[in-house]
């Protein structure tokens, strides 16, 4: 029996939680693997998408105070008076090796009061990447093997967990655009880097997007959906203005955004100052988005940044035309004009794109029955993490 611990912080509405449980999926049906969860918290919608024969652990530490999860503002929650001025001092050492942008010794202090995870494995893998301190408590698992998961071609965060890299043995990039930009700047690395595709069930994708949705669109309109966090990487900033821009070409359009995040309430303010209200609807987070991408005319992404966008291949699955950001990463799924459009983030730009592929039957037809042909089955990446464990 082979064992192998992923680390996350947590599993809320994100491209990277949706990854790892269809990874889960696939690696539970192999009844030779133990499977272990370690979270920093046991919380997020998508634990109960979890396979009952894995098992869900949670980061443990030598006394509350110290979890990672804790902040200044907590000390308020401490009724224990030495209890309030431990937790102050800690908190406060650590607010300084944040200011100095000293990661090794604000994550070594959080180390030193984590309770050592005994249990020995044979892969431990930081699925989350971006920096977290995840990646130091993965670093710190007594295991023969561990790997690390980049999820986004802008990696400034490296540097952070770069006293780290020795206790890897692999590094996955999600995308060819990721790991790209990651030899650019860390050459050193190549011999332990590889490309490891996201999982993709594109099956269940196509039977889930049969459900019926809650809200019907209306056919008589040229229907957009956008899916994402609602962050300054996914540029809904820029979706708005496009939205805008439609609006003043008279086009009949409404466009829906699912998701949420920490723009939500700005991008809301925004709609509302530009007169939007009833051209675009925000739905939140939606468990299953696929009847809702299903029904739409068209799929626009905006973002400034990806790894290997999960909504835009989720899209390609269900052979939606896609209007997206002319960038590296998104280059790797779409062939401008031919399964799909790429454009400058630019509001004018897209604008006149979505106006021309509504119009424009002929490439219209060519697209989608290009998407038909494609093949998205990439359950081979698993033989990437079983070359690992048989070492």
């Amino acid at each position: 029996m082979k064992k192998i611990i992923i680390g996350i912080p947590h599993l809320n509405s994100g491209g990277v939680e949706v990854s790892l449980i269809r990874l889960l999926k696939e690696l539970s049906k192999d009844k030779k693997l133990e499977i272990t969860i370690l979270m920093l918290k046991k919380e997020g919608m998508y634990l109960k998408d979890i396979p009952s024969n894995i098992k869900i652990q949670e980061l443990k530490y030598t006394k509350e105070i110290y979890s990672f999860n804790k902040s200044i503002k907590d000390i308020k929650k401490i009724k224990n008076f030495k209890d309030k001025i431990t937790f102050f001092i800690y908190r406060n050492k650590l607010r300084k090796y944040q200011k100095k942008s000293d990661y090794q010794q604000y994550y070594n202090t959080i180390i030193e009061k984590v309770i050592p995870i005994k249990k020995e494995y044979d892969l431990a893998i930081d699925w989350h990447g971006y920096g977290h301190f995840i990646t130091a408590v993965v670093a710190n698992i007594n295991a023969k093997k561990r790997a690390m998961w980049i999820h986004d071609e802008k990696n400034e965060w490296f540097k952070n967990i770069e006293y780290l890299v020795d206790k890897y043995d692999k590094i996955f990039c999600v995308g060819q655009a990721c790991l790209n930009n990651l030899l650019k700047d860390h050459k050193y690395l190549k011999d332990k880097t590889d490309i490891f595709y996201n999982m993709t069930d594109y099956k269940a994708i196509r039977e889930k997007s049969q459900d019926t949705p809650k809200i019907k669109f209306n056919s008589n309109t040229f229907n957009i959906i956008t899916v994402g966090r609602f962050a300054w990487q996914k540029a809904y900033d820029v979706a708005v203005l496009i939205a805008e821009e439609l609006k003043k070409r008279k086009f009949n359009f409404h466009w829906y955004f699912i998701g949420d995040g920490v723009e939500r309430e700005k991008i809301e303010t925004s709609i509302k100052e530009k007169g939007l209200t009833k051209e675009i609807t925000l739905l939140g987070v939606i468990s299953n988005p696929f009847p809702y991408i299903k029904q739409s005319d068209l799929y626009v992404t905006c973002s400034r940044h990806e790894g290997y966008c999960l909504a835009t291949l989720e899209a390609k699955i269900l052979g939606k035309i896609i209007v997206a950001t002319d960038i590296e990463s998104n280059q790797e799924q779409i062939e401008n004009g031919i399964n799909g459009i790429l454009c400058r983030l630019d509001k004018d730009e897209f604008a006149s794109k979505i106006i021309e592929i509504s119009k424009d039957k002929k490439t219209a037809k060519k697209i989608v029955e290009n998407l038909a042909k494609e093949n998205f089955d990439n359950k081979d990446e698993l033989k990437k993490l079983y070359k690992l464990i048989s070492r």
